[in-house]
């Protein structure tokens, strides 16, 4: 009799363990599973984040080429320099106030667009041309400067790994 309640015990203790580890293999796999989901989802976003800075470094670098004149440099920073010029742009500065920057990079990572914030001075001509703005040009006049606030806006594409400016433009408020 002694042997058959050893018999018995073991058995049931066996079953019970056995039922009581099948739920904790069951979260044990999805805790894997989700541990594992988690940590494609950082690195997806950490990639975005180094994306996005990288977006960052080359609009500064644009930003600082385009104050300097240098124009060689902004060359090298676009897919192709006639579609990143900016036309009576003297000078960019970043606008503290600005709000409303964005970096919108596309699911593949290949393209993406920015919006940052800027105060630009403007050298225009003075229209329409005539003796006296001709004699001003002469002297290095015959322009209008100002100051105006608005976005410099840009389509950016990752070629080999780098981030180059497609497009440029500036645009008012």
């Amino acid at each position: 009799m002694n042997k058959t309640v050893d018999s018995a015990r073991r058995r049931f203790i066996w079953n019970a363990g056995a039922a009581l580890s099948a739920p904790l293999a069951v979260v044990a796999s999805s805790a894997s599973a989700s541990t594992t989901s988690d940590e494609s989802s950082l690195n997806t976003r950490l990639a975005m984040l180094e994306d996005a800075n990288a977006i960052r470094e080359v609009a500064r670098a644009y930003v600082k080429h385009v104050n300097a004149g240098a124009h060689a440099e902004v060359a090298s920073l676009c897919t192709d320099p006639a579609a990143a010029r900016l036309d009576g742009i003297r000078a960019l500065t970043a606008d503290p106030h600005g709000h409303d920057d964005a970096i919108d990079i596309a699911a593949d990572r290949r393209t993406a667009t920015a919006r940052i914030s800027h105060a630009a001075e403007t050298e225009r001509p003075i229209e329409p041309p005539c003796p006296l703005v001709e004699m001003a040009r002469a002297q290095g006049g015959g322009v209008t400067r100002k100051t105006e606030r608005g976005v410099l806006e840009g389509s950016f594409v990752k070629i080999d790994g780098v981030w180059k400016i497609e497009r440029a433009a500036f645009r008012t408020d």
